[in-house]
């Protein structure tokens, strides 16, 4: 077969290696070279750089770079040739383009079991996948989804970014040129394709229940400024519907936070482990205001929680004896707090898996009705944050 020697020199920008990531290096490398393959950026003859080169220009070990070129060339997409160097293989008659799977951060183990369900499903049914990372920037992200609709591409699962998912740019999703989506987690207004996430409403409802049966009547719910986004809405709506049925008054949600602005996994960190962070200052600001006025704090997730946890500290309250504590979540790091935070569990295997599921139903034409919501069932994992009010324990020691 005759091969081009095509140059690989203005192709290195193309890979793009994260050291600070839950996704393995072997992983990422095979990802980029997988998708550059399929993609067809990488065509039937390129020279595929050396192990030697992929290690120096991506500051990676060469056992690394081993790795993934050999899952790739299992894979069938290259080919080593004895003298001249590794090509792209001519792409076999394949049953099925590739799904992507596209997120705004790999900074947590979630989204790695997110990602590892939605391969076993899609594997099972004879698609490769490939992933990319926006890295939190809106525009990195916009770039990215325009690029798969000329990457041939059969469908996209989709975890998206609350400023583009808000936006216009939303309705380019639906357009014809542009592959069927499946969105995992979070949903903006009436965005028509399938969806799938946690019963946030459930899982929140069982918490007030939770804190309810622990004698708790005042309980204030904690959220930063994106309370319109679908689930954060499912679990206010939760809050307050359990406590209006247990014959209880709901607040109104303590905020905090500019509009649109999350909290992530490593904001969350970071801030936890600084001295003088402006937000948990916030979030120590705004429990002071309203001191006394609530026994129990429902976080709108663990990041939230974890850094109501560094407030509280801050302020010398304590917690759970002065005000219980919940999250929603259950981040692998809150069981190992100090005071492990109560918090409700969400299947994260299970909504990737479900999700690759009703895109491929699409995607074969097994399914073309209106778009489908698939909630997942959650549970309540109960640890320290949460007892017994302290007014009622001064009762019970009387």
């Amino acid at each position: 077969m005759h091969r081009r020697e095509t140059s690989h020199s203005l192709k290195y920008h193309d890979i793009e290696i994260t050291h600070n990531n839950v996704i393995p290096l072997h992983e990422q490398l095979t990802n980029q070279i997988r998708q550059l393959i399929l993609s067809r950026r990488w065509q039937t003859g390129y020279r595929v750089p050396s192990e030697t080169e992929l290690q120096r220009h991506l500051d990676i070990s060469r056992s690394t770079v081993r790795h993934a070129l050999r899952t790739i060339e299992i894979e069938g997409l290259i080919e080593r040739v004895a003298g001249r160097g590794t090509f792209v293989s001519p792409l076999r008659e394949r049953a099925h383009r590739p799904l992507a799977f596209q997120v705004i951060d790999f900074d947590h183990p979630q989204q790695r079991e997110l990602l590892r369900g939605a391969e076993v499903a899609a594997r099972e049914a004879g698609y490769p996948v490939f992933f990319c990372n926006s890295d939190f920037d809106p525009a990195e992200e916009r770039r990215l989804l325009e690029q798969l609709k000329h990457d041939d591409v059969a469908g996209v699962l989709l975890w998206m970014s609350i400023k583009n998912g808000k936006s216009d740019f939303i309705t380019r999703l639906c357009e014809p040129d542009f592959p069927p989506v499946a969105m995992m987690d979070r949903t903006f207004g009436d965005f028509p394709c399938d969806y799938v996430a946690s019963d946030s409403y459930a899982g929140t409802y069982r918490t007030i229940e939770h804190l309810i049966e622990l004698g708790h009547e005042r309980i204030a719910f904690l959220s930063c400024g994106i309370l319109d986004l679908m689930p954060i809405a499912e679990r206010y709506r939760a809050y307050r519907e359990a406590m209006i049925h247990a014959g209880l008054k709901p607040m109104a949600p303590w905020m905090f936070g500019a509009p649109d602005q999350e909290i992530y996994s490593e904001m969350a960190l970071r801030a936890y482990s600084n001295k003088d962070d402006s937000t948990v200052g916030e979030i120590a600001d705004l429990l002071k205001e309203n001191l006394g006025k609530a026994t129990a704090l429902v976080a709108i997730n663990d990041n939230v929680a974890l850094l109501t946890l560094k407030a509280a500290h801050r302020l010398g309250i304590s917690i759970p004896d002065e005000l219980s504590l919940t999250g929603f979540d259950d981040v692998d790091l809150v069981s190992y707090l100090p005071t492990p935070m109560t918090t409700i569990a969400q299947d994260y295997y299970a909504m990737g898996k479900s999700a690759a599921e009703l895109l491929i139903e699409r995607i074969e034409g097994c399914y073309s009705g209106p778009p489908r919501k698939v909630l997942l069932p959650t549970h309540l994992r109960v640890r320290a944050t949460t007892s017994v009010p302290h007014q009622t324990k001064q009762r019970l020691n009387d």
